[in-house]
C-alpha cells in the first residue's frame, strides 16, 4: 500500500496500557448516537470472551460486547479458524494441546456466546484460503468508528488473559508479558478498514441466485470514506504493510519494507521480537554490516529467553542466524586469535556429553559462511554452514553453523571476549534477554516477550503482528505498518529503553550495552540482561542438531 500522509500515532506498551485503550475506544462506541456509520470492526487470530476489558470494573470482552450492541451499533467480528486438513491431522494424532486447536475452541466459545446476539453482532470463523496447510491469519486489528471517523489498534497482543500486565512486569495478573501495540488516526486508517473488509468478503458466495443475502453483504457495504479522517494536528507518515499468500500474486510487504530499511540503516538497528531467523531478515542485517565496515553500524537483538522455547525449534534456528552475524560482525577481528569449533550430535550417555572439539587459527584461514538457495520448507534443515579455507594449503574445512563456537582472544586467558567498559568497544551483534530482578538475593523472573518491532536510525519504526520468522514474512496474513517519523520513533525507543532501566548518557545501542552490566538485584525492577557469546552458546549447547527436533510448529 502507498504512504499516507497527516497521521496521529500513539504507541502502546504491555497490557495494562493496550487493553485501557481498547477499553477507553469500545466504550466511546457504545456511548455514542446510533448511526450507519457507528461501528466496531474486529480481526484476531484468537479472542477469548472472557478475557479481562476492564480492570476496573471486571467486565470481560463479551460482556463489553454485547453492551455495545444492547446500544443498537454493529460489532462485526473475523477470527482465524484452522483448516480441515490440519485439524483434522491434529485430531488423530491426539494433539489436544497444539494451539491450532487450543486457539479454535476459544475462537468458537466466542462465536457461540455472540453471533447474532441482538441482531447487533456477526462472528465469521475465517480459514485461510491459501494453497498451503497449517497456515494462519495472525492479524489483530480493531477499528472503532464514529459516525464515519476512525480509530485502529493495531499490535502483537492476543485478547487472551496471559497477555494482560502491568509496565513494571510484577505479575498482578499472575504471568508475565511484554508486548506492544499503536493507535492510529487519520488516512492510514482506511487502508487497514479496507483489509479488513477483505478478509470479511471472503464468506460471501461468489454466486448467488435465490433468496436474500447472505448476512455479511449489507455489513460489507459499509466502509468510512477520506473526509471523515482529517485529523487536527496528524503530521506523521504511515504506511500499512501485509503478508498475503490467499491471492494468486503472494504478498510480502512487510518483509520487503523491512529488508528495504535495513539495507539503508546507518547507526543502529533495535529488533525486539518473539522471532528472529527470516533468512531474507537475517542475510539483509549481515550483508549492511559488511557494507558499513568501520562505521560501525550497531544490531541490538532483544528476545525472549530460550527457557520459553519448549521444543528448542527457535533456539535452534536463532543459533545459525547468531552464528552467522556474530563471524561477520566482528568478532572475527584483530583481537581474535582462534575459534574453538565444538560439534556433532549433542547427545547424552549418563552425564557424558558426546562430541568433537578443533581450533582453527584465524589468521590461517579465510573464513566464509556458505549460504545454500533458500527453500521455505527446507529452511530449519538447511545446511548452513562455514567454509574455513586454509590460506596456505588452499585446503577446505566446512563447519556447520549448528555447531558452538568460542571466540578465543589475546589476552583474556579465557575463550570468551572480556566485556568492554567503553561504550565505543560494544560488539557491533548485542543480545539481551529481559527480567524483571527481584530484589537481593532473589532469581530473576523471565518475561515472556511477546514484540514485534524494529528501530532503525531513530526514524524508522514497524511494528504490528508478524514475528521476524519464515511464516510471518512469507505466507501467514499478517498486518504491520511502517511509521516514518523521527518524533515518534525517538518516543519508542526512549519508553523501552526506560522500561528496561536503561539511562545511559550514549545513544542506543551503546547505553545498552553499557547499563545492561549494571548489578540490578538491588532493587525491584525490570531490565535487559546481557548475553556474551558464550553465554549464548552455553544455552544452545543443549538444543541438539536439525535431525533431532521435529518443526511441526512452523
Amino acid at each position: 500500500m502507498a504512504p499516507t500522509q497527516n497521521n496521529t500515532a500513539v504507541f502502546l506498551m504491555d497490557g495494562e496500557e493496550y487493553f485501557d485503550k481498547f477499553r477507553d475506544c469500545l466504550y466511546e462506541v457504545r456511548d455514542a448516537q446510533v448511526d450507519p456509520k457507528t461501528y466496531v470492526r474486529l480481526g484476531w487470530w484468537c479472542l477469548q470472551h472472557d478475557t479481562l476489558l476492564d480492570r476496573h470494573t471486571g467486565k470481560n470482552f463479551g460482556q463489553g460486547l454485547k453492551e455495545v450492541a444492547d446500544q443498537g451499533h454493529h460489532v462485526d467480528i473475523c477470527l482465524w479458524q484452522p483448516d480441515d486438513l490440519t485439524v483434522k491431522g491434529l485430531e488423530f494424532a491426539k494433539m489436544s494441546d497444539h494451539f491450532s486447536l487450543q486457539t479454535l475452541a476459544k475462537n468458537k466459545a466466542t462465536r457461540d456466546l455472540l453471533h447474532d446476539y441482538q441482531q447487533c453482532i456477526q462472528v465469521y470463523l475465517e480459514k485461510h484460503s491459501g494453497a498451503g496447510v497449517g497456515y494462519s491469519l495472525h492479524q489483530k486489528i480493531a477499528i472503532f468508528s464514529i459516525a464515519g471517523t476512525l480509530k485502529v489498534l493495531i499490535g502483537g497482543f492476543n485478547i487472551e488473559p496471559e497477555y494482560w500486565d502491568n509496565i513494571d512486569h510484577s505479575r498482578p495478573y499472575h504471568h508475565s508479558c511484554h508486548d506492544t501495540g499503536v493507535l492510529l488516526q487519520g488516512p492510514i486508517t482506511l487502508d487497514i478498514e479496507a483489509e479488513w473488509l477483505r478478509r470479511w468478503k471472503k464468506q460471501i458466495p461468489t454466486i448467488h441466485l435465490f433468496g436474500p443475502p447472505h448476512p455479511s453483504v449489507a455489513r460489507s457495504k459499509i466502509q468510512a470514506v477520506a473526509n471523515d479522517q482529517l485529523i487536527q494536528g496528524g503530521n506523521i507518515t504511515i504506511t500499512a504493510l501485509t503478508t498475503n499468500s490467499e491471492s494468486l500474486s503472494t504478498q510480502t510487504h512487510i518483509r520487503d519494507k523491512l529488508v528495504d530499511l535495513i539495507s539503508h540503516a546507518n547507526k543502529y538497528i533495535y529488533i525486539e521480537n518473539f522471532q528472529f531467523f527470516n533468512p531474507e531478515l537475517v542475510k539483509a542485517v549481515r550483508t549492511r554490516i559488511k557494507q558499513m565496515g568501520a562505521k560501525q553500524l550497531k544490531v541490538v537483538l532483544v528476545m525472549p529467553d530460550p527457557l520459553h522455547d519448549t521444543d528448542k525449534g527457535v533456539t535452534y534456528l536463532t543459533r545459525i542466524t547468531y552464528a552467522m552475524m556474530a563471524i561477520e560482525s566482528g568478532y572475527l577481528d584483530e583481537n581474535c586469535l582462534a575459534v574453538e569449533v565444538v560439534e556433532g550430535e549433542v547427545t547424552r550417555s549418563g552425564n557424558q556429553r558426546q562430541f568433537t572439539r578443533a581450533t582453527y587459527s584465524k589468521d590461517d584461514y579465510v573464513w566464509e559462511v556458505y549460504e545454500p538457495s533458500v527453500s521455505l520448507k527446507d529452511w530449519p534443515q538447511q545446511d548452513y554452514r562455514l567454509v574455513l579455507t586454509h590460506k596456505k594449503t588452499r585446503v577446505q574445512k566446512e563447519v556447520r553453523l549448528d555447531a558452538v563456537l568460542r571466540f578465543i582472544h589475546k589476552g583474556s586467558g579465557q575463550k570468551s571476549k572480556a566485556q568492554p567498559k567503553h561504550a565505543d568497544v560494544a560488539p557491533k551483534i548485542q543480545v539481551y534477554f529481559p527480567y524483571r530482578y527481584g530484589g537481593f538475593g532473589a532469581n530473576p523472573e523471565t518475561i515472556y516477550l511477546h514484540t514485534k518491532l524494529m528501530i532503525i536510525d531513530s526514524q524508522h519504526v514497524v511494528l504490528g503482528s508478524a514475528n521476524f520468522d519464515c511464516r510471518a514474512m512469507d505466507y501467514d496474513g499478517e498486518l504491520d505498518v511502517h511509521i516514518d517519523d523521527a518524533t515518534f520513533a525517538n518516543n519508542v525507543k526512549a519508553r523501552l529503553v526506560n522500561h528496561y532501566g536503561i539511562h545511559g548518557m550514549y545513544e542506543v545501542p551503546r547505553a545498552c550495552w553499557n547499563d545492561s552490566a549494571e548489578d540490578r538485584h538491588q532493587a525491584h525492577c525490570v531490565g535487559l540482561a546481557r548475553r556474551e557469546p558464550e553465554d549464548l552458546w552455553a544455552m544452545f549447547e543443549d538444543v541438539g542438531s536439525s535431525k533431532k527436533l521435529k518443526f511441526n510448529w512452523l
